[in-house]
């Protein structure tokens, strides 16, 4: 009991007392007048705050603060306060209690522990609260039911992935570690792009040059002059550091296997457009627009004229996609023409549309109608399939590019698009609604690219 309650301040002072008594009975000495103490100062009894009604919890029982106080101070403990909240000032040689939970030990032990009926706690379980990675792993579920094989990357990259893929490994956006373990893992990824590469070489090197990779990770830069768009949507992983959620893809070799009788075909940019585009319906989000990289977006490991921008409805990008660059494919080790794309997640999701419509099945049947459209020939196509979606109304429900034709017979620079539109018109009585759509596309059409209605 000594060594587990510890020696109170005022102990010493009975002690030594209680030894003087001791030597006058048995020896007949006489006590000298005085004491010296080198800590003569009283103590202050320490202090517990405490709440009956979480002592109830604790201890099962059904207590009231007069209940508690009548258990405490035989005890020695000193209680104030009112209501629920009682301040026990603790009696000195009870070096033991320090917390409120042994003040309930002490309100056990004087009640009587045989007195307490057993009994199953009951915890108050938290409000609900949905999973913050599920959407992330919804992503993967539906890339790996379209085929796609997921890799694990490390963030951690060197020099020599950055170099090879045509990066800068000096420039002032990256951060690097102070004490890597090795020069192959000296700085965190500022793009999806290395790593994406480093999959695609791992599998040509044990002869799997047919590939259809994805990575679902974080990419980090530095920004220290003012916080641009891409820095106020991003996550602070330290003062001016960065960091986000992006998705990588990559395909390269043959798009289907060989079949006999059948021409084997590679892989390009509407193979990695149609995943794209895949994952936007899976996701329920609305599909999204292409538009050609200006000078200042390229990606210097890309093909230039073979690759182009990710966007929303408004124009915005937020991701990229094209045909990985020969000089890039031959620093890694690669054969064929592999086709990657990177997306913004956190943008992405944000398109996602969590209500579910549902809507009876129309009697009527849909009708099919065809447009020719001549425009410019720098006029990017996604940009004319973009104008045509918004401007057609509700009843468009597809659209899809099937001819596109360069001659003589529309002039030099030009270029003629021929555009298959499905619409659905709400009942049988309604043809005219769906000429009123057209009417609306060729007008925006002809208003927004100059463009000529064949």
């Amino acid at each position: 009991m000594r060594h587990e309650k510890g020696i109170g301040h005022d102990l010493p002072r009975f002690a030594i007392d209680r030894a003087a008594q001791l030597i006058t009975e048995f020896t007949g000495a006489h006590v000298a007048r005085g004491i010296v103490d080198n800590d003569p100062e009283p103590k202050a009894r320490g202090q517990v705050e405490m709440g009956v009604e979480r002592m109830s919890r604790l201890l099962g029982l059904e207590l009231s603060p007069a209940r508690v106080i009548e258990l405490l101070v035989p005890l020695g403990f000193e209680v104030t306060g009112e209501g629920d909240a009682l301040v026990v000032g603790v009696p000195p040689h009870r070096l033991d209690v320090t917390s409120d939970a042994d003040l309930a030990e002490e309100v056990a032990r004087a009640h009587g522990y045989g007195r307490i009926a057993g009994r199953l706690p009951h915890a108050a379980l938290p409000p609900y609260r949905s999973d913050p990675t599920e959407p992330r792993h919804r992503v993967r579920r539906i890339l790996a039911g379209l085929g796609l094989d997921e890799m694990v990357t490390h963030a951690l990259i060197g020099r020599a992935d950055l170099e090879r893929t045509g990066y800068e490994a000096d420039g002032g956006e990256l951060v690097r570690l102070f004490n890597p373990l090795s020069e192959d893992h000296s700085i965190l990824r500022p793009t999806f792009y290395p790593s994406l590469l480093a999959g695609v070489a791992e599998n040509a090197r044990w002869r799997t040059p047919d590939v259809q990779l994805f990575d679902l990770g974080k990419v980090y830069w530095y920004h220290a002059e003012g916080r641009t768009p891409r820095d106020r949507r991003a996550a602070t992983a330290g003062t001016d550091r960065y960091e986000s959620w992006e998705l990588g893809l990559i395909v390269s070799g043959r798009a289907t296997p060989a079949y006999p009788g059948e021409r084997e075909r590679a892989v390009d940019v509407s193979d990695i457009k149609g995943i794209i585009d895949a994952l936007h319906d899976a996701l329920n989000a609305p599909r999204p627009t292409y538009r050609a990289e200006e000078a200042d977006d390229a990606h210097p490991h890309r093909h230039p004229g073979r690759a182009g921008l990710v966007c929303d409805a408004s124009g915005r990008p937020y991701g990229s996609l094209g045909e990985v660059h020969p000089s890039v494919v031959e620093a890694w080790g690669l054969a064929g023409r592999p086709v990657d794309a990177s997306i913004d997640l956190d943008q992405l999701l944000d398109l996602v549309n969590t209500d579910t419509r549902s809507r009876p099945v129309v009697d009527a049947q849909p009708i099919d109608r065809d447009l020719a459209v001549i425009v410019d020939e720098a006029t990017p196509v996604g940009e004319l399939i973009r104008i045509a979606r918004m401007s057609a109304g509700h009843s468009l429900v597809d659209l899809r590019l099937f001819d596109m034709y360069r001659g003589e017979q529309i002039g030099a620079g030009r270029i003629s698009y021929a555009l298959a539109l499905r619409f659905q018109p709400d009942g049988v009585s309604d043809p005219k609604a769906i000429e009123k759509s057209l009417n609306k596309i060729r007008g925006a059409l002809r208003h927004h690219l100059a463009a000529e209605i064949r």
